[in-house]
Parts: C-alpha cells; sequence; structure tokens
C-alpha cells in the first residue's frame, strides 16, 4: 500500500526567466511571465509491482518500489494546469556488485537519484504553467531483481504515480507536499522521455495506457523524445500522438541516433495522421541532458565535428525552451502562441527550413499529419521510382538513381546497393530514400503529374528532404551543393528556384573521410541528418498552380555529385487545429 507521506517536502521558490503560464476555466494559456515555483521532492511510501513471468511463491513475483520523485508546480495562477511526466533513461540506481549488477532494492542513501537530474527541467516548465513530476524509474531499469519483460514493470510504476497525481489532484489523500488540489489537471498529460525512456515514453502512450482516461489520467497528448534509443518497441510502426525527437549530435551513449527511428517509422506507415517533428542539436552530448550522470559512455572528441561539443549548461537550457515550446503547440489555444511555438521548433512550413533552433545550430526534418501533405515520392519502395505516388512518371536524365530501402545492412547481406552508405555513412533512422548521382549540370529527377492531379492551389509549400553524400567523391570534400527545382504547368509554362546557397538539407556534414584500403570502401566519421528542404509555392512565379504538370529536379548548378534525397511533396498549412482535443 501506498502511504501518504512526504520524504522530503522541500519548498523550494525560484525566480525563473521564462514565468509562470496563467489559466482560466481548465484553459492553458502560454503567456509567460516571471513567478515563483514550488520543486519538491516527494515519497508516497513503498509499493509493488507484479512481474507475471515469475510463478506465484517465486520471490521475484512482486517486486518492492519506492513511490517517490520530484514534483515542481506553479505557485502561482488557479490552474488547473496541464501535467507533464519526464521519465529518465536506464542508469544504475543501486550500486554494482562483482558481476556488474545493480542489486534492487538497495537502501535509499545509496540509491542514486536518476530522475533528480532534471530537477532544472521540471522548475522551468513549472514557470510556464505545468505541473510537472519526474518518478523515480530505477526498479524498471535494473536486472538486479530478475530479467524484466519491456514495458511491464514500466506501466505499474508510471501508474501508480500517475493514479496518485490524480487522487491529489481532486482532493484525495496523497501527499506531494504541492497544493494539487483543483490547481491539477491529469487529464492533459504529455510525456517527456530521456534515453530508454524515451522508447518508454511512446510506448506507454501508444501502446500500453491509450485508454488511461479511465484510471483518471489521460490520455498522452504528445511525447517529447530525447536522445531516444530504441530496444523493444517495433518503430516501424505509426504513433497516435504528436512526436518530437531531439538527437544529441555527438551522442556518446545512442552513436547510431537510433531515437530518428520514431520519426522514419511514422513517415512511412499508411495510417499515420499526427505530426511528428526531428531535430539534430549539434555538438550536444547524451548525458548532458541529466545533471545526475557522468560524461558519456563514448568520447566522441576524435570527431573533428565534436572537438568543440556543447556547453552542458546551454544544452540544458536549450531542452527546457524546446519543451515548453513543444508543450505550449500542445496545449495553447491560442493561435499566435501556436505559431510561434511552431517557429521555436523550426516546424513553420510555409518557411524555409532553418540551420539554427532556438539560437543552436541545428537540422529539422518535419512530418505534417497525413492530410496536410500529398506526396509525390517517398521513396518506400523501388516502383516509385519508374511511377511516383500520384500515378506519373518518374524520368532520370543524365542521373543514376538508386533506391534504398531501410533499414541496416552492408554489400553482403543486399548486394548492389553501394551507394547506400548503409555500412560506411550514419543516417540516424536508417530511412528508406534514393541516391541521386549525376557527372552533367544536365542532370535531371523529371516527377510527371497526371492531369487532374495538379490542382496545388491549397498547398503552400514544396519540400523534400535531402543530405549530401559525404562518402562520394562526386561531392567536393566540405562543400555544399546546390540544385533548382521547376515546376511547370500544362500550359508549357516554368518557373524555377534555385536554392540557397546556405541551405541547410545541402551542406556537407560535419566529419571526415576515410577510405579503408584493404576494403576499399570510404567511410565516413560524423553523422548525416536527413533535413528539409522546403520553397514555398509562392516562389513559382507565373505557373498555374490549379494545374500543374510536372516537378522536376535539376542538378544543373555544379557538374558532379551524390545526393540523398526523398519525401518530395506538397505540404498544407492550416488544415486543422493543433489544440486538445484535436491533437489526438
Amino acid at each position: 500500500m501506498i502511504r501518504g507521506r512526504t520524504w522530503a517536502a522541500v519548498l523550494l521558490a525560484s525566480t525563473l526567466g521564462m514565468g509562470t503560464g496563467c489559466a482560466s476555466q481548465g484553459a492553458h494559456s502560454a503567456v509567460s511571465r516571471p513567478g515563483l515555483v514550488h520543486l519538491v521532492e516527494y515519497d508516497l511510501g513503498d509499493s509493488t509491482v507484479v512481474q507475471k513471468g515469475f510463478p506465484v511463491g517465486s520471490r521475484f513475483r512482486h517486486m518492492p518500489v519506492r513511490v517517490n520523485g520530484l514534483i515542481s508546480a506553479p505557485a502561482e495562477g488557479a490552474g488547473p494546469f496541464p501535467v507533464v511526466m519526464v521519465l529518465h533513461g536506464n542508469h544504475a540506481g543501486c550500486p554494482l556488485d562483482a558481476t556488474g549488477v545493480d542489486r534492487w532494492p538497495c537502501d535509499p542513501e545509496v540509491e542514486q537519484a536518476n530522475y533528480a537530474g532534471f530537477g532544472y527541467l521540471l522548475g522551468e516548465l513549472a514557470a510556464r504553467g505545468y505541473v510537472v513530476v519526474a518518478p523515480n524509474l530505477n526498479a524498471e531499469n535494473t536486472f538486479g531483481f530478475g530479467e524484466p519483460v519491456p514495458g511491464e514493470r514500466m506501466e505499474q510504476l508510471t501508474d501508480l504515480h500517475l493514479s496518485a497525481l490524480a487522487d491529489a489532484a481532486s482532493g484525495g489523500s496523497p501527499d506531494f507536499g504541492v497544493d494539487l488540489e483543483g490547481r491539477t489537471d491529469p487529464a492533459r498529460l504529455a510525456f517527456i522521455g530521456h534515453s530508454r525512456g524515451g522508447e518508454a515514453a511512446v510506448a506507454l502512450a501508444d501502446e500500453i495506457l491509450p485508454n488511461a482516461g479511465s484510471r483518471g489520467y489521460g490520455p498522452v497528448a504528445g511525447s517529447l523524445l530525447v536522445a531516444a534509443a530504441t530496444t523493444f518497441r517495433n518503430p516501424w510502426a505509426s504513433i497516435d500522438m504528436p512526436v518530437a525527437t531531439i538527437l544529441a549530435g555527438c551522442d556518446g551513449d545512442v552513436t547510431d541516433q537510433s531515437g530518428q527511428f520514431f520519426f522514419e517509422g511514422p513517415r512511412l506507415a499508411p495510417d499515420q495522421t499526427e505530426w511528428v517533428a526531428s531535430t539534430f542539436l549539434q555538438g550536444a552530448s547524451h548525458n548532458g541532458f541529466n545533471t545526475a550522470l557522468p560524461p558519456d559512455m563514448v568520447d566522441q572528441s576524435s570527431r573533428t565535428d565534436c572537438q568543440s561539443p556543447l556547453d552542458a549548461d546551454r544544452q540544458r537550457e536549450w531542452l527546457a525552451d524546446y519543451a515548453g515550446s513543444f508543450l505550449d503547440l500542445l496545449f495553447t489555444h491560442d493561435a499566435s502562441e501556436t505559431e510561434r511555438a511552431r517557429a521555436d521548433l523550426g516546424i513553420v512550413v510555409a518557411e524555409a527550413a532553418p540551420d539554427t533552433v532556438l539560437g543552436l545550430p541545428a537540422r529539422v526534418a518535419y512530418l505534417s499529419p497525413a492530410d496536410e501533405r500529398e506526396a509525390l515520392l517517398v521513396p518506400a519502395s523501388a516502383g516509385e521510382l519508374a511511377k511516383n505516388l500520384l500515378g506519373g512518371s518518374v524520368t532520370a536524365d543524365n542521373l543514376v538513381v538508386q533506391f534504398c530501402p531501410k533499414g541496416f545492412y552492408t554489400l553482403v547481406t543486399k548486394p548492389q546497393t553501394e551507394a547506400c552508405r548503409r555500412s560506411t555513412v550514419t543516417i540516424p533512422g536508417q530511412p528508406a530514400l534514393a541516391v541521386l548521382v549525376w557527372e552533367s549540370s544536365s542532370a535531371a529527377l523529371r516527377l510527371a503529374i497526371p492531369e487532374g492531379q495538379g490542382d496545388l492551389r491549397r498547398a503552400s509549400t514544396l519540400s523534400l528532404r535531402a543530405a549530401v553524400d559525404p562518402a562520394s567523391d562526386l561531392n567536393s570534400f566540405g562543400e555544399a551543393q546546390a540544385l533548382t527545382v521547376q515546376v511547370s504547368d500544362r500550359k508549357g509554362r516554368a518557373a524555377v528556384v534555385t536554392t540557397r546557397t546556405d541551405e541547410p538539407a545541402l551542406g556537407y556534414p560535419g566529419g571526415d573521410r576515410r577510405h579503408d584500403d584493404a576494403g576499399g570502401a570510404t567511410f565516413f566519421t560524423g553523422i548525416v541528418p536527413f533535413t528539409d528542404l522546403r520553397i514555398p509555392l509562392s516562389d513559382f512565379v507565373g505557373v498555374d498552380l490549379g494545374d500543374l504538370a510536372e516537378v522536376a529536379i535539376l542538378m544543373d548548378q555544379t557538374s558532379s555529385g551524390a545526393l540523398f534525397v526523398g519525401d518530395i511533396e506538397f505540404l498544407t498549412v492550416g488544415k486543422r487545429d493543433l489544440t486538445p482535443g484535436t491533437a489526438r
């Protein structure tokens, strides 16, 4: 049974520049002003979770846990305020024994408070008008109390905390050390997950707790994944909520950037209805987001793009800003604040993709909801390179086009895929894509639009994703690429737009080429994010957007090159309002 007591009811009043949100009649406002927040370490006592894989009578059947963590709430304003749960990652909680296992349970005096490393984030988000809780999840991550079943412990642990929070919000007995009654709205719930906590945030919200409303909280309005890892959830699936994932550019733990799977999976899912965003934060480390953790396991300083790493304090400040804007986008009812939040995240589709996000160098990819995009080429299959998704022909002029299926493979497992570079270049998420290779400035990829399919007057933007192949000798080392996009209508009129000289998607990624003389392969040491390139349709002057006949990618700016390309599509703005009640 959970005991209603507070282990350390420490009232910490702190003035935070991001401010406290105001709310009335249950509607969250993103308007910020400086204010006080309560930051409290709570302990609701002891409980157990059940591991059904162990027989009745086994000492591992009922696992002891402490229901404790950190909570922060606005000290001002009536609320009720939305709830945010921050899920920490898989880091040892108890001291390791001689075999390297953290034996569970251990004395609280020696247990590492991994959740407390997000105290800074809780305080900042509470100052913006959220009730934020970071539960102790060490019991989920230990192998010191029997072999865990993925998600089994996590569901029960998070339910213990969220159910208690819902009880306190309605005037029940659990004592979090903060006044929550009438000021907390557990029905408006979001997750933020770091590392393995990112995967848990998706699994909990999308698979384990989809009907959580019957428990007194949720369902989950959206999840922010921070340097996430994938271990047990199938990433090649749709996600029934808005998701933003942050990739740490110099991650020394999740070195393969597998959190990007939570973008690439929904991208290929035929039933994905919500938006998904991905931000590649240059110079960021994995553990730098959590103040309780040591430096990353793998030192990435040997990479040229990581020799000037992002300052950890600045990295955490950035996360607080990003998380605040993400949550505002989920919960605000104010149209101007929605647009401000979208601009903060770099996902205003009617504008060119940014090369910075909230003041730091970053690369952005954005997946609009299915009803806000008209795709020409994803590509998800080789067949799209002959007939595009609108049913028109695909023609390559003086251009070699190679289809690369999703996932990791080598030339041994998938012969004739050398241009895909899956074993020599790290593209986060290992996406399905096409490789375009040319050695003539007359090269072009032409996508025909069938008659009756070319009315794009409601669309605002032509978007594609691209990245320079840094292992190809056809790209000059360290130099950006460039191209021209041409659209033509059925009256034979054409309009062209040449990409910006500083177009992020066509910039040469940070890192070095290394040639393996023995194997003959060229390796690239850096990370190559697959990034948005957006062109407002208003830039194409003199053509009838109501009757387009062709979109062509012209390689007329350089004499040679190799690009990873995908997601050529038309995007529409404003078809629905991303506010509570419509976000799911």
